[in-house]
């Protein structure tokens, strides 16, 4: 076992400090291969465009680690864990306009090591719970990676704390307890050198994603669909829960989703076993009673009676139970409480609504945000408030001597207003878990609601017909009173906090909003303002509003961006909002029949300002909308385009060699600006791209002026490293179709096998075809593009030539590799030097706080100094 991992990928060692999970072996720019993402990962990718490396998108781990500990073997064993699961190496990347997974060679993981055995009661100490709260809040990059991210803390020989966050893109609740497994079995295994005995894994999560995109053009879609339709009706909204009340001065600088706590309370052993002999009586589950208890405390605290709840689902079968990744789905249950309502009935409707709901897990949730039925009908799944119960997954492993327990993590930020979870593990029962925004709750009001839910659980064992009034004293328990049930009309929310002192002022507001309204003669502009208004939920919008200051959920925006393409017949996107953030500019694109981002490369993020503009060039995924956040930091009088790849351009063949993407890419950027100089940035892959701009501006005979790379690195374009053999339980297996063939064998009979090549290889033919395709032509047709496939292959064609310029290079302070020069070994290339600005974290951290503000600063120093020497 440990010559197998040596010989194929060389000895991993723990390192002393802070270091990124993948180093200088991971795959590079031409070793991915692109598949589908499934519309979980749309929905997270979705979330966390608008808050980019959002904390509140992890998922934290730590597991105790007591016994003697072979650091270097643990982080052997998770190298293995990425061998074997592909969603371990994946990112993501927009190719030809629709999200896809980006899957990597294996790499070697490094294993990070902190030291505090020289700090007082070292697992009790501030040091360590700063650095278990720094961790469990790792800006994760979804385009460039990692989404795997470890520190070791070591507080004694044999006490150790490893942290494990992982982001939610690339697994759920039921991955985390199959990493542990997988973990311990390959340590195990490497400790006593022998070999890991794993179930097979029939699929990839890749896998599943492309049956799930057959899947939802079946007749089997269509049934849950209209189940779904029947099931929650129509003109149903959020559910509005009553907030404290937040003093002055002390509501979190963080946004909303980047803020969260959790307070837990255990049932006791004695009520539990009540509970259990009470589902016995009534034959439902334990999962079916608390959640009927949970909906009839959300009756008491609101008053509601159209109680409307989000509920994670495991969405698994045979063939992917042992596989990590996003499988789980979240399902919408809808439950009317009638007057004198009995906890008896409440129970039934919820257990009528499980059964279906288990029926039709399969349908994404996705389905429903988008389908008229429901978008226009009044109806809003903007949900606030979820609820899961769940057996534990993670359970204490015990191998060669060292015990491995998992424990409870810190919230690194709360995506709903309230997560409700019920974890049931084995050594303590069931325990309740709420996850919360403490921007509207205090911790006490958290803890009233959770002693409230145990009293609602009292009342409901002891008698079922008792009536849901009854249960459990308000003035005890609940932190407000209930409001009154016949004025439950829920308002549009104003997302925009308002001072308690301008409250009266309101009706003054309201009328300016509507003068502004009456001023607006473009028809197109007012259909517009009412539809921002409706579905956003914020009525302060004007034409000039931008739509990304407004702090709604990216749900919200990505149901707005559906209503304007059926309405219009456009083609918008996030990145068109990016171009276009505002009523006017989106109308003026209706009118000119032109959706952004779609027709051309050139991306106007920030065109308006007095000084030259800024280009910043697209990294390998081809997208520009990760340098929003950058955009915005540079100055408000710096115009700012992004030039994302050509071969995004809807419906237009790919250009293939860098040299033609350059000059097409100055061609359009000649439109804008005529004459030079021209500022150019690129991002990783665009520095190579703002190298061979230059050259054809200077054999033009025009001028550069800030020639920048973004961490780009000189050997990436200048040299291949070979590709590294793939493996499953770090066991090779045969090459080419055999290959495919042997790792498909779960397809079943050979039509099986090649019925399900086929629809891969409908998604892989770019990868087969696209290197053959450049050596015979300039373009590849527009139905074989994929981006990330067309830059990898020009990239690895180009032959890097010296130019005169002066390069500014903005360096990551954390590199991969150590040999990597302070250059990036760009000084023999530019002959007139590099200057280097550092800045802090790694390759994937630069475009986030606080990298991103450094980046911002150094930018706009440099483009002032030149500005300065040209006046």
């Amino acid at each position: 076992m440990k010559q197998y991992l040596q010989s194929a990928t060389g000895v991993t060692t723990n390192t002393p400090e802070e270091t990124p999970v993948v180093n200088s072996s991971a795959s590079s720019v031409d070793e991915v291969y692109a598949m589908p993402a499934t519309q979980g990962q749309v929905r997270f990718w979705s979330l966390d465009q608008m808050h980019p490396g959002n904390p509140a998108l992890n998922m934290p781990l730590m597991w105790q680690c007591l016994g003697k500990l072979n650091v270097d073997l643990l982080a052997m064993a998770f190298t293995l864990a990425v061998r074997r699961h592909e969603m371990l190496r994946t990112t993501f990347a927009v190719v030809d306009g629709r999200l896809s997974q980006i899957i990597g060679l294996p790499y070697i993981v490094a294993l990070p090591v902190k030291d505090l055995q020289e700090v007082p009661d070292a697992a009790n100490s501030s040091e360590a719970g700063r650095l278990i709260r720094e961790h469990a809040a790792y800006r994760m990059d979804l385009f460039n990676g990692p989404l795997l991210a470890l520190k070791l803390l070591k507080f004694a020989p044999e006490h150790h704390l490893l942290l494990v966050t992982m982001h939610h893109i690339i697994c759920d609740g039921i991955s985390l307890g199959i990493l542990l497994r997988d973990i311990a079995v390959f340590y195990e295994a490497l400790m006593k050198d022998k070999e890991p005995v794993l179930p097979e894994l029939p699929i990839q999560f890749a896998d599943f994603a492309v049956w799930q995109e057959e899947w939802r053009k079946s007749e089997a879609a269509g049934t849950s669909l209209n189940f779904w339709r029947k099931a929650l009706g129509t003109n149903f909204g959020r559910l509005e829960l009553p907030h404290d009340a937040t003093p002055e001065g002390r509501r979190d600088v963080r946004t909303d989703s980047e803020s969260g706590d959790i307070e837990t309370l255990l049932i006791s052993p004695e009520l539990t076993a009540r509970a259990h002999e009470f589902c016995k009586d009534q034959n439902v589950t334990l999962n079916i009673l608390l959640f009927s208890i949970f909906c009839a405390l959300l009756y008491r605290v609101t008053g509601q009676r159209d109680i409307v709840v989000g509920s994670p689902c495991a969405n698994r079968n045979d063939d992917t139970e042992e596989l990590i990744g996003l499988f789980m789905n979240i399902q919408v249950l809808r439950v009317g409480i009638e007057p004198q309502e009995t906890f008896r009935s409440l129970l039934t409707k919820v257990q009528d609504w499980t059964l279906g709901a288990y029926e039709n897990q399969e349908l994404p949730f996705e389905e429903l945000i988008y389908d008229s039925h429901f978008s226009h009908n009044n109806t809003s799944f903007e949900i606030p408030i979820f609820f899961l119960y769940q057996k534990s997954f993670m359970v204490i492993q015990r191998v060669a001597g060292l015990e491995i327990t998992p424990l409870r993590s810190m919230s690194p930020g709360a995506v709903f207003e309230w997560m409700f979870a019920i974890v049931d593990r084995p050594e303590e029962g069931p325990r309740l878990q709420l996850e919360y925004n403490p921007n509207y709750f205090r911790p006490a009001t958290i803890q009233r609601y959770l002693t409230s839910f145990i009293a609602v659980l009292e009342s409901a064992v002891q008698e079922s017909s008792i009536q849901l009034e009854m249960m459990a004293p308000t003035d005890d328990f609940l932190p407000a009173k209930l409001p009154d049930a016949q004025s439950q009309s829920a308002p549009l929310r104003n997302m925009r906090a308002v001072p308690e002192k301008q409250l009266d002022g309101g009706a003054a507001i309201m009328e300016k909003l509507e003068e502004q309204v009456a001023t607006i003669s473009d028809p197109i502009e007012i259909q517009l303002l009412e539809l921002w208004r409706s579905m956003l939920g914020v009525e302060e919008i004007t034409t000039d509003t931008n739509v990304f200051s407004l702090g709604v959920s990216s749900l919200s925006i990505l149901r707005l961006v559906t209503r304007m393409n059926s309405l219009y017949s456009m083609g918008f996107g996030l990145a068109s909002l990016i171009s276009a953030p505002t009523i006017k500019m989106v109308a003026d694109l209706v009118r000119r029949r032109y959706a952004p981002n779609t027709v051309t490369s050139l991306v106007p993020i920030q065109p308006v300002g007095t000084k030259r503009p800024l280009f910043i060039v697209h990294g390998a995924g081809g997208n520009v909308v990760n340098f929003y956040g950058l955009t915005t930091r540079i100055g408000a009088d710096q115009p700012v385009y992004g030039v994302q790849a050509q071969a995004l351009e809807l419906n237009r063949p790919a250009l293939l060699h860098l040299e033609d993407m350059a000059a097409h890419y100055l061609k359009e950027i000649r439109q804008v600006q005529p004459m030079g100089p021209y500022h150019l940035l690129g991002y990783s892959f665009g520095g190579v791209m703002v190298l061979e701009m230059a050259h054809q501006l200077l054999a033009a005979g025009e001028t550069v002026g800030l020639l920048g790379m973004l961490d780009s690195r000189a050997r990436d374009y200048i040299q291949v490293s070979s590709a590294e053999p793939s493996s499953n339980n770090g066991v090779s297996e045969p090459a080419g179709l055999v290959g495919f063939f042997h790792s498909q064998r779960g397809h079943g009979s050979v039509k099986g096998w090649w019925d399900f090549f086929l629809k891969d290889f409908t998604e892989r033919r770019v990868r087969y075809t696209v290197t053959i395709a450049a050596r015979m032509f300039s373009r590849l047709p527009a139905f074989l593009k994929n981006t990330h496939e067309i830059n990898a292959v020009a990239a690895r064609n180009y032959k890097v030539k010296p130019v005169s310029q002066k390069l500014t290079l903005f360096r990551a302070a954390k590199q991969a590799d150590r040999s990597i020069p302070s250059d990036n070994g760009w000084s023999p290339i530019f002959q007139g030097g590099v200057e280097i600005h550092e800045v802090p974290g790694d390759h994937w951290q630069v475009l986030s706080v606080p990298g991103i503000d450094v980046l911002a600063k150094s930018i706009h120093g440099c483009l002032s100094r030149f500005d300065e020497r040209v006046q």
